[in-house]
Order: C-alpha cells, then structure tokens, then sequence
C-alpha cells in the first residue's frame, strides 16, 4: 500500500514537473513577427531554435498553430486543412496541460478555439465553428475576469465583440441561446484602447500588427461614426505604422481595402505597390486580385493582367467568380462579346459562393443580364472614387434609353451613392428614395443598401427615429445579393443608436 501511494505521489510530483510554462521571450515574439507578415519559414526556423533551448515552453505550440491556422486560411488547401483539425485534439491536451496561474493558458486555448472555428467556417463546417466560437468567448471571459490587465484578452475581447454585434438577424437566435453579448462599438473601443495603451510597444510590441488589422477592417466594414473612422485613417498614417505596414502583406491589404473603401483608389495602387514579394513571404495572392480591382476602377487597361494572375496561382476558389466577372466586365467595356460569354461561361463553372462578392458574380452570369457599359463603368468610377467623371457619365444616360427595371433601379442607385460620398446629401436622399420605390419588391441589393444609406444620413444628422426606421427597413427586405454585409452594417446601425 505504501509503495502504491509513494508511486502515486511522484506521478504527481512528476506531471507538475512537466506542466508546460509560457514564456513569450525575445524569440518567440520575433517569431510572432515573422507569422504575422507570413514569413512563415523564417517563423518555424526561430521556433524548432526555441524548441531545443525551452522544450516546455508552450508558447511554440501556440505560434505554431498560429502559423498553420494562417496557412489554411489564405491558401484555402483542403489538404491543409484536414491536417490542421486531424491535429486539434493532441494540440489541444498539450495547451490543457500548461501553467494554470499564467494569463498566456486560457488566453491560448481561447485562441486556439478562435483559429479553429474560422478554418472551419472557410469550410462550411458550420457546426464545427459553432462550438469552437462558444468555447473561445467562455475561455475569454474566464481570462479577462482572473486577468484584467492582461492586454492581449483586449483584443480578443474586442474581436468578439465585433463578431456579436454583427451577426445577421436570422441568427441571433444562437447568441441568445448562448448567453452571448456584444456590440460592434464595443468592440472597436478595446481595439482603439490596445492601440493606445502606453505599455503595448514595450511589453506587447508582437500585439500591434494584430490589433490594427482587425481595427481596420471592423472600422471600414461597419462603422459609420466619424471619430472611429478618423482614429484609424490617422493611425494608418503615422510614420511608425507606415514602416509596420510596409513589411506585413496583411497590413497592407488592410490599409489598401480601407483606401478604396474612402476613395482614395489612387493611394490604394501605391500602397499595393509596396507588397513584398521575395520567396521568404508566403504567397498571398489576393493581393494579385484586389491590385487588379483598384485598377479596374481606374479604368487602367492592365487591369485584366492582376485578375488573370490571380485566377492561374490561387489554389483556393475565394473571388475566384469574382476575378471572372471582372473579366468579363473588361472585355464588354472593350466591345468584345465574346470574350464577356466565355468569361462569364467560366464564372459558373469555377469557385464558389460562400462571399458575398461571388454569389452576387454568379447571380449576374446565371441571370443572363448584360450590364449597361456606361453604368457599369459609372460605378466602376464611383468605387474608386472618382465622383466627377462618374456622375458625367450619368449625365449622358437619359432614363428612356434604359432598357428595363433592372437598369433603371440601377441609375437612380448609382447617382444617390455619388452624391452621398460626395457629400451632395440633399440630392443623395432624394435617389435613395426613388431605389426604394423602384426595387423594394426586387431581388437586388439596390433597395436594400440605398434604405442603409438613408439610415446613415438621417443618423448623422441626429434624427434617430428616421435611421432606426430605415435601417429596419433594410432589415426587412427580401433579396439575395449582398445580404449577409448589408445585414450586418444595419444591424451595427441599430446597435449605436439603440434598437
């Protein structure tokens, strides 16, 4: 019996023993740094290093899930990703087992759950993602409550907050069920608060890069308030950030789509042009894409270069639909119908639909709609920021020369977005009402986005019975382009000014 006890005793002598520490040193936060501009290979070097000098440390098995999560999310390789959830229980045990009094243990795991449910949902494994992401909010909030101070439980927090807030109205029903809460605003605070925290470059230098990321995208994508707007558009700007940007290909993504998002289509080329493109980087061809957009609303003629490049490299079947609708865009603004039908034959065939962007390319190709040239290219201006030249187009169009409803809901929708980013807002809420009267009862975005707009303009001037009746209003229509970004703005629109 002693002896049974004496062994019992050092079994657990010897599992503390064990237990893995965390200790984010020097070269695990370089090695943070080189995952997070995807230099991924250089990244595994630095961590099989770590490996041999601190082999409890389990910080390396968080980076490199990190890293393998980023693989499969920008290649889109199925392979891949089968591998990376083979793998999820023996990494999961091995983070269950680490340093319970660090901030780093639940922080990892939460994390890791985060990573996990994205890869899934790339994947339409929905139910997969469900539980990872109800997992990843209670390890957070475990955290947060043993851990305040603990910055990077900021960003998550802020994450998830964003995520919430953001959800289409048909499924809030499992945050309800879920006991989850959150708002998009909420969300953008935390960011802004780890961007601004004296202790981030000191003690959280590997956490800027991160933060900034999301921040931009939650500030284009869903807010409209003009302090959050300003706060990154000058963060973006500052000397330092510049020299961060220009070395991370995420980053410039980011601060790329947020450019052409405000109109400035010409800051975004030059800011694309910064792209590295050395071997050490992993490829992320999307960038190929969204370089072939930004000059496509230029009307530049090598746009068509950027698309084609990203069809024959990408592996993974994003934008892919997208990429063939814009081919097809260049060759009807050349004249060439049969270069439009052979791309557009190929948009059907190739990619998928689970982006907004895609779906909305294979509506048009199954619709057999044939886009009107001058609309077409008045809204190709019009995304670039080009106002004037856009809306002198519009002047050529006389509305009896449209040909159907389609077109003619179209023409009104395009020259109230116009005026709105112009500033002309009188003359904006004026179009966005004759769309809504126009396409309300069509299954196009065109309605839907103007009654989103129109609850934008009456939020900025302070009349918030108006913005809560137009942003339900957008709510509540029926139409299958757009939907899920179109629904989420509304819904962050509700939230600010309270439902």
């Amino acid at each position: 019996m002693k002896i049974i006890l004496l062994s019992t005793f050092l079994f657990i002598l010897n599992v503390n023993a064990i237990a893995g520490i965390y200790n984010m040193n020097k070269n695990c936060e370089k090695a943070y740094d080189h995952i997070l501009s995807l230099r991924l290979t250089m990244a595994e070097e630095m961590l099989q290093a770590e490996r041999i000098s601190n082999p409890d440390n389990i910080i390396i098995d968080y980076l490199e899930n990190y890293a393998d999560f980023l693989k499969v999310i920008i290649s889109e390789d199925r392979g891949l990703y089968e591998k990376f959830s083979s793998e999820k229980q023996q990494k999961l045990v091995q983070f269950e087992s680490g340093d319970k009094q660090s901030p780093w243990h639940l922080y990892a795991q939460a994390q890791f759950h985060l990573q996990h449910s994205f890869a899934s949902l790339r994947f339409e494994e929905y139910k997969s993602a469900a539980i990872d992401i109800n997992k990843f909010y209670r390890l957070l909030n475990r955290n947060i409550a043993l851990f305040p101070n603990f910055l990077p439980n900021q960003t998550a927090m802020g994450l998830m907050h964003v995520l919430i807030g953001s959800i289409p109205q048909n499924y809030q029903w499992i945050t309800r069920l879920l006991y989850m809460q959150g708002t998009v605003d909420q969300g953008i605070d935390y960011m802004q608060r780890v961007l601004s925290h004296p202790d981030l470059d000191k003690n959280f230098s590997f956490l800027k890069a991160e933060t900034l990321f999301l921040l931009t995208f939650t500030t284009f994508n869903l807010s409209q308030v003009s302090e959050e707007i300003n706060f990154i558009e000058n963060y973006l700007n500052n000397a330092g950030t510049q020299a961060l940007i220009a070395k991370h290909p995420l980053l410039i993504y980011a601060k790329a789509v947020f450019l052409m998002h405000n109109g400035k289509n010409n800051e975004a080329i030059e800011t694309l042009k910064l792209a590295p493109v050395s071997k050490e980087y992993y490829p992320f061809y999307y960038l190929q894409y969204l370089t072939g957009q930004a000059k496509l609303n230029r009307l530049d003629e090598d746009a068509r270069i950027w698309f084609l490049r990203y069809i024959n490299n990408f592996r993974g079947k994003s934008f892919i639909k997208s990429a063939y609708q814009r081919l097809a865009w260049i060759s009807l603004l050349e004249g060439d119908m049969n270069g439009y039908n052979e791309y557009m034959y190929r948009l059907r065939h190739k990619g998928n639909i689970i982006i907004d962007g895609d779906r909305y390319a294979q509506k048009e190709a199954e619709s057999k709609l044939i886009p009107n040239p001058l609309l077409l290219k008045s809204r190709l201006l019009f995304d670039g920021g080009y106002y004037a030249e856009a809306e002198k187009l519009l002047a050529s169009i006389t509305v009896i020369s449209i040909s159907n409803d389609y077109e003619k809901t179209e023409y009104h929708y395009r020259k109230a977005r116009i005026y709105h980013n112009w500033g002309k807002t009188d003359k904006a809420n004026k179009e966005y009402q004759q769309t809504i009267l126009l396409g309300e009862k069509q299954k196009w975005f065109f309605a839907a986005n103007a009654a989103l707009h129109l609850g934008y303009i009456y939020e900025n001037e302070g009349n918030l019975n108006q913005a809560r009746q137009y942003f339900k209003k957008c709510l509540s229509m029926n139409y299958d382009e757009y939907r899920t970004s179109i629904s989420q703005k509304a819904r962050a629109g509700l939230s600010r000014i309270g439902k």
